[in-house]
């Protein structure tokens, strides 16, 4: 399969002139499928890619203590499996909690990932970065805040924010408040290249709205949707940083769901995805309206899409940002959420998460959505979005055959009319990408040095490089 997979290659743009392919399969290599999560393809280069991906299995699974691990993978340069990294970050007490919050690649060389423990019996928590080097093949852990907790069931609630043009990272420790401690919260953003703090405070919010949504702008500060307490379909934005904080003002009609922090030509704007007058019905939520806000003038510009989403949609996923001139393009993912029924061996399931259809949306020099374009329909898996001059590489799935198979899409965008042309590489009389091709957006890389895509494909129980050199023409 993955022999196929290979070779049937990218023939380039089936407009373009066929290039001389070079192809390369690593050898498989295994990983605890159970356990680990989070898998995704970083710090690449000409010489070695590395699988990084989480172990963080709470409970008496297999022995005494809960499963917390990092793990990074070195591969070569044909993707075969050469060494293998491990940061074990469980404190081996007894009634010590840990949990993993986030990862972010730095540069070329090194990526962080961020987590906490908690301690009921010392009413402490406390936040660790782990930063992985691939210059000297280890990871370095430092604890950058503590926090006083009530208890382990009243510790709050740590977000890792990261900006979107990866210079910032920000922790928001969102306090257990009632009507005796407040609103009290702790938000520190670091400067993401020399993780050093750019601004460390505590701000006290309202007891009358709750956090809903939060996002960390390119310049470093963090806006919070918040939503009134109760039934009442009531917002506000509030800005926050190191000087200041304040409201965002705007139309009260708007219901907003999710922020995402964006900027152009230097300054800072919020795409929010929500409805606009509404009915609001229990287990519902629509993000059909997209609204372009200005953080600077205060502007807002509201469209209607066809975002709208079924009854299980729970989010919006921004994939990634392109800012070409004065216009934007947003690549998203919906994802919904079910609840498997209740078994008599699981009274309490957890929720099922899944990423659905893609969309490419492109706001004018105004604000206002100009093209909604589709990119894939429901499979699970992320997207991956490649850049290059005026042209989008996109993955994505589709349906095939009766029984609901699906097969691996990557078509071209111009980036002036997002129209889509099929990539294909004739193998065996079959394209490659529809019939052989299968993996998550977070496991494609694209190393522009070489003109070389990798594909890191998940089997059962293992995985597989694939490697294609002169991808595009």
């Amino acid at each position: 399969m993955i022999k196929k997979f290979i070779t049937s290659t990218l023939v380039v743009v089936s407009v373009a002139a066929f290039a001389q392919m070079k192809i390369t399969e690593g050898n498989k290599f295994t990983t605890d499928t159970n356990l680990e999560t989070n898998e995704k393809l970083v710090l690449t280069d000409d010489y070695n890619s590395y699988m990084f991906s989480v172990i963080n299995v709470d409970g008496l699974m297999r022995n005494v203590f809960p499963h917390k691990k990092l793990l990074m993978r070195k591969l070569d340069q044909n993707g075969s499996l050469i060494d293998t990294y491990v940061k074990d970050y469980a404190n081996k007490t007894n009634g010590v909690l840990h949990n993993y919050l986030g990862s972010q690649q730095i540069d070329e060389d090194r990526l962080v990932a961020f987590t906490e423990e908690y301690f009921g019996k010392e009413n402490r928590k406390e936040v660790f970065q782990h930063v992985f080097s691939k210059k000297e093949g280890t990871f370095t852990t430092k604890s950058i805040a503590k926090y006083t907790i009530e208890s382990a069931n009243k510790s709050g609630t740590t977000h890792v924010l990261f900006s979107e043009n990866g210079k910032f990272a920000a922790v928001f420790n969102d306090r257990f408040s009632n009507k005796k401690t407040g609103n009290i919260n702790d938000v520190l953003v670091m400067d993401l290249r020399t993780l050093s703090p750019v601004w460390n405070k505590e701000i006290t919010l309202s007891d009358d709205y709750v956090e809903k949504s939060l996002t960390l702008t390119n310049s470093g500060k963090v806006v919070l949707l918040r939503k009134a307490a109760g039934w009442k379909e009531s917002y506000k934005l509030e800005l926050v940083s190191n000087d200041e904080d304040k409201d965002l003002p705007f139309d009260s009609k708007y219901i907003p769901e999710k922020l995402y922090a964006i900027s152009k030509n230097d300054n800072d704007y919020l795409v929010a995805f929500g409805r606009k007058n509404a009915t609001v019905t229990i287990g519902t939520s629509t993000f059909g309206t997209i609204m372009f806000y200005d953080i600077k003038s205060g502007k807002a510009i509201i469209s209607n899409t066809n975002l709208a989403g079924s009854k299980d949609m729970n989010d919006v996923k921004v994939i990634k940002t392109i800012v070409k001139g004065d216009e934007v393009l947003m690549a998203i993912q919906q994802e919904t959420v079910t609840r498997p029924q209740e078994t008599p061996m699981n009274r309490f399931p957890d929720p099922v998460y899944k990423l659905e259809s893609g969309v490419l949306i492109k706001f004018n020099k105004e604000g206002e959505v100009k093209q909604f374009v589709p990119v894939g329909t429901s499979t699970g898996r992320r997207i991956q979005v490649i850049e290059s001059g005026d042209n989008l590489y996109v993955s994505s799935f589709y349906p095939k055959g009766a029984f609901g198979n699906t097969g691996f899409s990557m078509k071209v965008y111009d980036f002036n009319g997002l129209v889509p042309k099929e990539l294909n590489a004739n193998y065996n009389g079959k394209n490659f990408f529809m019939n052989y091709g299968f993996a998550d957006g977070n496991l494609i890389q694209y190393v522009p040095n070489t003109n070389k895509l990798m594909f890191l494909e998940k089997g059962a129980k293992d995985f597989q490089m694939v490697s294609i050199y002169n991808f595009i023409k």
